[in-house]
C-alpha cells in the first residue's frame, strides 16, 4: 500500500480542515449569541421601570441583530396590544403605522400571534406560504412589511403569557432556522423576567401610592377635629372654678397629651409614606445647630422634669452651619431625645453632643437606660419593629423616621450600646 494514501475510510487533511474551520465557525456563532442574550440581558434590568418600557427597549435592543422587523404585543384578556414596533431601517419604520393597533384573540383555528397567546408555545415560520384570504389580521400584517421569514415568541411571567414579540426578516434574504428560534426563546424568557420586574414595580407603585392618598385623606380628616378639641381644651382650662383646678389642670393636660399624641401618630405615618416612597422634601436652609437642639429640646423639658430628668447639651464651639433642613433634623433630635427620656432610669441624664467630624457635624444622644441587645441593634431602625417581649411604648416608627430624615440629608444613623450600660443614638450630616 502506498505510504503517502489515507488509510480507506479516513478523512483526508482537507476534510479534516474544513471541519475544525466548521467547528471553529460554530464555536464563535455560539459565542456572538451569548455575548448578545448578555448585553441584551443587563440593558433590559438597567432602569426600565416600566412595563411598556421595557418592551419597547426590548424592541429596539434586537433590531437589527435578529431580525429587520421587531413587534411586541401586550396581551390582555381578548386582544393583543401592539406597544413596540421598530425596524432597522428608520425610513421604514413608519410602515408600523398601518399595522392596525389591536390583534384579536382567540377563536376556531388560531394560529400565529394568537395561538403563541394562547398555547405559550412559540411558533416558526421559515418561508411562509403564499397569501391566504382568510388568515389572520397578525400574519396579513407582516405580509405589509414585505416580511418574508418570522418567528413568534411568548413571553410568560408566572405561568401566563404577557406579552408576544414577533421577529421578522423583510430586506434581508436570511431565513430563520432551529438556532434562530432557541435564541428567541432564550431571550424572551429573560425579557419576561425583566417584564416580571417592570410590573412587579409599578403594583408596588400603585399600593404606595393609594396608601399615600388613603393617609392624606385619614390624616386631613382627623386633624381638623383634634385641633378643633385642643382649643376646646385650652378653653375649658379657663373656666374650671378654682376649687376645682388642680383636678382640672390634671385632667386637661392629660386630654391635652392624648390629642398631641395622636397628632405625633399621624405625623409619623405620613412621613413614613414619603420615606418609603422616596418622596420626604427637604426645605434646606442655613441654621446653627445650637438653635436646631434648643428648639427640639424645649418641648421635651416638662416631660424630663415630670421623671426628675435632665437634658444635657454638650456642643463643640467650632461646630459649622449646614445647609440642612433644621425642622427635619429637630425632629430628628426631638425623637432621639423622646426615646433616651422613655427608656432612661428616673432621676438620671440625658446627654447630647455634637461635633465636627471629616466633612459632617456628628450627633450623639446617650442615656443610661438598659442599653441594647446586640441581636437587637440590626433591627431597631425597621418600621413597626419593637423587640419581642417588650412593653410596648410607641408604635415602632420613631427610629425608622430618624433615619430616613438622615438618608435624605446623604448621611447616616446608628447605635452603640451594650446592655446594662445605657445607649449612645448617633446620626451624621454631611456640611
Amino acid at each position: 500500500m502506498d505510504a503517502t494514501l489515507p488509510p480507506s475510510g479516513a478523512p483526508d487533511g482537507a476534510s479534516q480542515a474544513a471541519a475544525a474551520l466548521d467547528a471553529r465557525a460554530q464555536l464563535e456563532e455560539t459565542q456572538r449569541r451569548l455575548a448578545f442574550l448578555y448585553e441584551v440581558t443587563g440593558a433590559l434590568f438597567e432602569d426600565a421601570r416600566g412595563h411598556r418600557a421595557t418592551l419597547g427597549k426590548l424592541a429596539r435592543l434586537v433590531v437589527p441583530h435578529l431580525a429587520d422587523w421587531c413587534l411586541v404585543h401586550l396581551v390582555r384578556d381578548d386582544q393583543a396590544e401592539r406597544v413596540a414596533a421598530e425596524h432597522w431601517n428608520p425610513d421604514l419604520a413608519p410602515l408600523a403605522s398601518t399595522l392596525p393597533r389591536a390583534v384579536p384573540l382567540g377563536g376556531p383555528g388560531a394560529h400565529g400571534l394568537a395561538a403563541v397567546a394562547a398555547s405559550g408555545r412559540a411558533e416558526l415560520n421559515p418561508d411562509p406560504p403564499p397569501p391566504d384570504p382568510a388568515e389572520p389580521a397578525d400574519v396579513a400584517a407582516l405580509r405589509r412589511l414585505r416580511a418574508r421569514s418570522w418567528v413568534v415568541v411568548p413571553l410568560r411571567v408566572r405561568g401566563r403569557t404577557r406579552a408576544v414579540m414577533t421577529l421578522a426578516f423583510a430586506e434581508s434574504t436570511r431565513r430563520y432556522g432551529g438556532h434562530d428560534l432557541a435564541l428567541a426563546e432564550d431571550l424572551a424568557a429573560r425579557a419576561a423576567m425583566a417584564l416580571e420586574n417592570a410590573l412587579l414595580f409599578e403594583e408596588v407603585e400603585r399600593a404606595v401610592r393609594a396608601r399615600e392618598d388613603t393617609l392624606s385623606i385619614v390624616s386631613h380628616d382627623l386633624k381638623n377635629p383634634m385641633s378643633a378639641l385642643l382649643l376646646g381644651i385650652q378653653r375649658l382650662a379657663r373656666l374650671v372654678d378654682e376649687p376645682r383646678r388642680p383636678q382640672g389642670d390634671a385632667l386637661l393636660a392629660k386630654l391635652e397629651r392624648t390629642v398631641r399624641g395622636m397628632n405625633r401618630l399621624i405625623e409619623g405615618l405620613l412621613d413614613l409614606a414619603r420615606i418609603e416612597a422616596g418622596r420626604l422634601q427637604l426645605d434646606r436652609r442655613p441654621e446653627p445647630p445650637a438653635a436646631v437642639v434648643a428648639r427640639a429640646t424645649e418641648p421635651l423639658e416638662p416631660l424630663a422634669a415630670e421623671r426628675r430628668q435632665r437634658i444635657s447639651v454638650r456642643l463643640a464651639p467650632d461646630l459649622p452651619v449646614p445647609a440642612w433642613d433644621p425642622d427635619r433634623i429637630a425632629q430628628v433630635i426631638a425623637n432621639l431625645v423622646g426615646n433616651a427620656l422613655k427608656f432612661g432610669p428616673d432621676g438620671e441624664e440625658v446627654v447630647i453632643t455634637a461635633e465636627r467630624h471629616g466633612g459632617a457635624v456628628r450627633f450623639a444622644v446617650v442615656d443610661r437606660g438598659p442599653g441594647v441587645a446586640p441581636e437587637v441593634r440590626d433591627h431597631l431602625f425597621d418600621r413597626y419593629w419593637q423587640p419581642a417581649g417588650s412593653q410596648k411604648r410607641g408604635h415602632g416608627l420613631g427610629l425608622f423616621i430618624v433615619r430616613g430624615i438622615v438618608e435624605a440629608h446623604g448621611g447616616q444613623a446608628w447605635v452603640e450600646s451594650e446592655p446594662g450600660r445605657g445607649a449612645a443614638f448617633y446620626f451624621s450630616v454631611p456640611c
